[in-house]
């Protein structure tokens, strides 16, 4: 156990992308990490509290207090298993360092253990601060209405679920790893991989619905009543699956000491299940996955690729080949552009015979400038968000990794490489961010001319977040990573170009909203003031930002 804690402070220490502590960008980074707090971090927590609060305050009229912080639970575990699936198969399979540690005198087992609770802590810190606010909130609503008060085992239960809640959903992700890759020894191609997340995820949406069938409409009134009966399929299905969230629960809710031993010792026996399959498998799988081929497609000897090609375009078609042939980028940076169409289309198959549904259309048909406000509002929200969150321009540098001096020595002049860098985070972002807006326009009875007011506001938007994620990433890019999972996760550039993005969001939409509501400048002059004010920063950043991004590339 000594080795395997050793090593994971090395990984650890390895993976930390390290942030400036002093002069100008010490300062830029510290005034970025306190506006992520304060923009994405505490806001997120408050509404899962708030959340956690008003379904506990539902539930205890009934007598079943823990049933809504259960179902969190469940479901916060269910996720962690969908997004942690890739991240421990990488860590602990397919990351590059495993040919450099099985020469060392590490058992297997050690090596399995210090990369799982590497991945653990590593993922997972975002997840305590969300469990703190469940629980926050759930004490809150039922210390109100218990007359004995809050018992302190209890307390220190939830304290101890707050750091413990996932670690029985990666050793899962870890379990399902080791025993696909000794199975499938003969496997020669790591694709399958790529693609467990999904099918869990669909599984999970699958099963969610279900627990919907006899009741109708999935809201959330229908789910708050399924806990209180205790026939939530969905609920029902992961307690067994998550077989120690239901005895954390009596130990919060009951004060009971035995069912918080019994939490830790089923924590325990899972870890060790992990531990013992690994004895008997890890090393054969890391063989296995040695033997699996990439996965990409090879280039064809047709010829086309021995013409000449200008510098810009072979450059553009580098970026693009690294985006789309790497697992890593192709799932999170290229087609996590698709999620936005798809789920407004489903959002709208859901509800067009509802009742609100027609009310929205009927309003846009009747021409209420209050309605079309707020579509502008809610799209240039989409853009700036979406953008954002791809990483496509806030990860353009890290994405180089070692080879990040490749971009002062390489023959191709700074202007071109940010040219590129830029223009293929558009073209990628862009069509998705318009898909929507035609949905929009099938959906609601809009004149034309909106397809065009929206489709090139929301472009402005999407090159605001372009520059302002290429200069982020220019300062100071995470370029010691040892996957590209690795490079996407560590990337603080990523966190705190959003938590920008969210400020500017904000203003922008406030800015406008405050003049339409206390001007008379309707809503043509509402959709005026947008446009000049996306454009002027626009303009600014193409201008002024990118010659701060050519500056910082010198500077790497």
């Amino acid at each position: 156990m000594k080795n395997a804690i050793s090593l994971m402070r090395v990984l650890t220490k390895n993976a930390e992308m390290r942030v400036p502590k002093k002069g100008g960008k010490g300062s830029m980074y510290l005034a970025l990490g306190i506006i992520a707090i304060s923009c994405i971090m505490i806001p997120c927590c408050i509404i899962v509290g708030f959340v956690s609060y008003i379904m506990t305050e539902a539930l205890v009229m009934v007598n079943a207090p823990a049933a809504g912080l259960q179902a969190e639970i469940h479901i916060m575990s269910a996720f962690s298993v969908v997004f942690g699936m890739l991240v421990i198969f990488n860590i602990l399979f397919f990351s590059s360092d495993r040919e450099h540690l099985m020469p060392m005198p590490f058992r297997s087992h050690e090596i399995l253990l210090a990369k799982f609770f590497y991945s653990y802590m590593a993922e997972s810190v975002m997840e305590f601060m969300v469990l703190i606010s469940m629980f926050i909130g759930f004490f809150i609503s039922y210390g109100v209405h218990v007359s004995y008060g809050i018992n302190i085992v209890g307390m220190i239960s939830a304290f101890i679920g707050v750091f413990v809640i996932p670690l029985v959903p990666m050793a899962y992700c870890a379990i399902i790893g080791l025993v696909l890759l000794y199975c499938l020894r003969g496997l020669k191609n790591g694709k399958i991989f790529g693609r467990i997340s999904t099918i869990t995820l669909i599984a999970f949406t699958v099963l969610f619905l279900f627990s919907f069938r006899s009741m109708g409409d999935i809201t959330i009134e229908n789910y708050v009543s399924s806990l209180a009966s205790g026939d939530n399929a969905f609920t029902n299905v992961l307690d067994k699956i998550f077989f120690v969230v239901p005895w954390l629960m009596k130990a919060v809710v009951e004060g009971n000491i035995l069912h918080l031993l019994l939490y830790l010792v089923g924590n325990i026996l899972v870890i060790a299940a992990m531990t013992i399959l690994g004895v008997f498998t890890y090393q054969q799988s890391l063989y296995t996955v040695g033997r699996l081929g990439s996965g990409k497609s090879k280039l064809k000897d047709n010829g086309k690729h021995s013409k000449q090609k200008s510098v810009f375009a072979s450059y553009m078609k580098k970026e693009w080949l690294v985006l789309t042939r790497t697992r890593a980028y192709n799932g999170n940076c290229v087609w996590i552009n698709m999620l936005w169409p798809v789920l407004m289309i489903g959002y709208y198959l859901w509800n067009m015979e509802k009742p609100g549904m027609q009310r929205l259309r009927f309003y846009f048909a009747l021409g209420t400038d209050r309605a079309y406000v707020l579509l502008v509002i809610v799209m240039i929200m989409l853009a700036f968000i979406a953008s954002a969150m791809n990483s496509l321009a806030s990860s353009a540098f890290t994405r180089e990794g070692m080879h990040l001096d490749l971009v002062k020595y390489i023959p191709v002049p700074y202007k071109t490489q940010l040219l590129v860098k830029g223009l293929i985070s558009i073209l990628i972002t862009y069509p998705g961010l318009f898909l929507c807006v035609l949905v929009v326009k099938v959906v609601l009875p809009l004149n034309p001319i909106w397809v065009l007011i929206l489709g090139v506001l929301m472009l402005l938007c999407l090159i605001i977040t372009t520059i302002s994620g290429l200069y982020l990433d220019s300062s100071h890019p995470h370029s010691t990573w040892d996957d590209e999972y690795s490079a996407l996760r560590g990337n603080l550039n990523s966190f705190f170009d959003m938590a920008i993005i969210m400020v500017i969001s904000v203003l922008v939409c406030a800015l406008g909203f405050i003049a339409f509501t206390y001007t008379s400048i309707g809503v043509i002059g509402f959709v005026i003031f947008e446009f000049v004010v996306t454009g002027v920063m626009a303009l600014i950043l193409c201008t002024k930002g990118f010659k701060m991004c050519i500056k910082n590339m010198q500077e790497l």
